[in-house]
């Protein structure tokens, strides 16, 4: 048996291939495309789409990153560079603030927790989860839009987040017990807001 989040709204799933061609040739720009997923699915959820392309709000994301010293793009010595965990929760404000989305506000950072993963998911938010040491992403960053559950007869269960991870062109799932050092802010929307 399998429990999925409902209800299913219009997802976004920009890569960061999309993006590294432009004039900076990006490095290690997880950040700015999981934040350039969040923006078009945002603007969509409050009946205002963006209509620029993506790679002109991926550039702007950048800019906002860099001048709040959220994102270097940089890869020293295949460590160094990207976006900072402690500062995506103030980089992600800047940003919707930047393209006058205000029907949301921007909570955390919270240890990725399943359970508390879970409940501000049905609360309608979309997770920035940042994950440390991963097997499959190693650091990385992008969106968890939703969850699954799936139980198996003898009564147990595993969970399945939906993320936008910034490789794939569509949503790809990650067992919640691979998320180990992972941290998240999650991005709820407003109470008087009707989704």
């Amino acid at each position: 048996m399998t429990k999925t989040t409902g209800p299913v709204r219009k997802e976004y799933y920009f890569r960061t291939g999309q993006f590294i061609r432009q004039g900076n040739k990006y490095h290690r720009h997880c950040g700015p495309t999981a934040v350039t997923n969040l923006l078009f699915t945002l603007s969509g959820r409050e009946g205002r789409p963006l209509e620029v392309p993506p790679e002109r709000v991926f550039g702007k994301v950048a800019r906002i990153g860099k001048k709040r010293a959220a994102y270097i793009n940089a890869n020293v010595l295949g460590r160094f560079g990207g976006t900072s965990d402690f500062l995506a929760p103030s980089y992600i404000r800047a940003s919707l603030r930047s393209y006058g989305i205000r029907g949301y506000k921007v909570f955390g950072l919270y240890p990725a927790v399943p359970g508390l993963m879970k409940r501000h998911l049905d609360r309608g938010a979309v997770l920035y989860l940042e994950v440390h040491l991963h097997p499959k992403y190693g650091n990385h960053h992008m969106l968890c839009y939703g969850y699954r559950v799936e139980r198996d007869p003898a009564g147990g269960e595993k969970t399945y987040f939906r993320l936008a991870d910034g490789w794939g062109s569509g949503p790809t799932e990650v067992e919640a017990g691979t998320l180990g050092l992972a941290m998240y802010s999650a991005v709820i929307p407003n109470k008087k807001q009707n989704n």
